[in-house]
């Protein structure tokens, strides 16, 4: 485990073993590398991964009561899908180029709370595992300003009283 920052977020890499029992075999090991973003606030539960990551899991990484995963448009290679508990937030923040820059890195990532946690498969050097929270920052710079500034959780717009902003790294 390695922790400390990536362009000004706290983060934290590490290799991670999921294990599935009553698969095809007895017991299925899936490794990943993993990367946890801190971001200055919390964002709604939100995920989009290449369908090859999350396939293999037998079940989705999906954020609790999002709802069904949506596929990003067909012809897309890889395929994708995406899941939020805001489906009008997820419209904001995944935009072609953040789908397109997810499917290039070949890599899986979810929003929870404060932290964005980015996985790809496989135990990688750590020196892919920097590029991948790399991928990931560029991908939080994406976000458009009102992502940061209004809450659209479930249809409402209700705005981040001032006293919990802070400015946007």
């Amino acid at each position: 485990m390695l922790e400390g920052q990536v362009r000004g977020y706290p983060a934290t890499l590490f290799h991670l073993a999921a294990v599935h029992r009553g698969g095809r075999y007895v017991t299925d090991v899936n490794y990943y590398s993993v990367v946890v973003l801190s971001l200055p606030k919390a964002l709604p539960d939100t995920a989009v991964s290449v369908h090859a990551l999350v396939h293999s899991l037998h079940t989705d990484p999906f954020p609790p009561r999002a709802g069904s995963p949506v596929h990003l448009p067909s012809g897309r290679n890889p395929r994708m899908i995406k899941c939020s508990v805001d489906p009008a937030f997820a419209e904001l923040v995944i935009t072609e180029q953040v789908g397109r820059m997810t499917a290039d890195a070949k890599m899986g990532w979810r929003l929870h709370q404060n932290q964005m946690i980015g996985w790809i498969k496989e135990r990688k050097p750590y020196e892919k595992v920097v590029g991948l929270a790399e991928v990931m920052a560029d991908i939080v710079a994406e976000f458009p300003e009102s992502a940061w500034t209004a809450r659209l959780h479930h249809g409402s717009s209700a705005v981040w009283p001032e006293e919990q902003r802070t400015d946007r790294p």
